[in-house]
């Protein structure tokens, strides 16, 4: 599904509230990876045994970021989204001219790009806290399998809607030269989903975590007192 070309106030407004979100986000990554590196060093590097849950870690704790900071690029780049500007203004073909539809391949190519980073991260860390679950319910399977279906889903989900991403089309009155994705316009309901499936699962590890962590918590702080 095409979609329309917004107005220059509207996608100069839209585009500067991205980036605000984008950079303040990125921001708050680096604080928290230099806030917690001496824990990192102590829990982790020198820890005598390293299991799976920490590879998942140590590999969303340089993962993220490292993609993150390509993302901010494409934030602002002139490069990635000529393409776009180009059809906004022209009515000819895209194969008019090579290259247009260079830069338009390189951005319809990167949005994927963002789009599996993000997935990646947001998976990895599922994946990390279905681990914990399963360590605090040994002996309740069933917990785990359903949290595995959600999961699963979640996933399904992502993938089904990064594979038809598409690059944020711009006005070209409003200035703006940035790439970044959009889900297909016509999948709206699909496009919720992956906000509020992964609502549905963070919101059940966290009820699961405070239901076996808090009991045993006032029972220590009653029994010092």
């Amino acid at each position: 599904m095409p979609q329309p070309i917004p107005d220059p106030i509207s996608d100069a407004s839209d585009t500067l509230h991205t980036n605000y979100v984008g950079f303040a986000s990125f921001a708050v990554l680096v604080w928290d990876h230099f806030d917690t590196f001496a824990d990192e060093v102590e829990l982790i590097w020198k820890a005598k045994r390293k299991g799976f849950f920490v590879y998942l870690f140590l590999f969303n704790r340089y993962f993220t970021p490292l993609g993150f900071i390509i993302n901010l690029y494409a934030y602002l780049s002139p490069v990635w989204t000529y393409e776009v500007r180009f059809l906004a203004r022209s009515s000819q073909p895209a194969h008019h001219t090579d290259r247009p539809v260079v830069h338009r391949q390189i951005c319809a190519r990167f949005v994927r790009y963002e789009g599996c980073t993000v997935a990646i991260a947001v998976e990895v860390v599922g994946l990390m806290m279905l681990l914990r679950i399963n360590a605090l319910y040994p002996n309740q399977k069933w917990i785990s399998r359903g949290l595995i279906f959600i999961l699963i889903g979640e996933t399904a989900v992502n993938a089904w809607l990064i594979s038809g991403a598409q690059p944020v089309m711009h006005n070209p009155a409003s200035g703006i030269r940035a790439c970044s994705m959009i889900f297909d316009p016509s999948l709206s309901a699909a496009s919720a989903a992956s906000a509020w499936i992964p609502l549905l699962y963070d919101t059940i590890i966290f009820g699961l975590t405070l239901y076996r962590t808090v009991p045993q918590f006032v029972e220590k702080k009653r029994a010092i007192s």
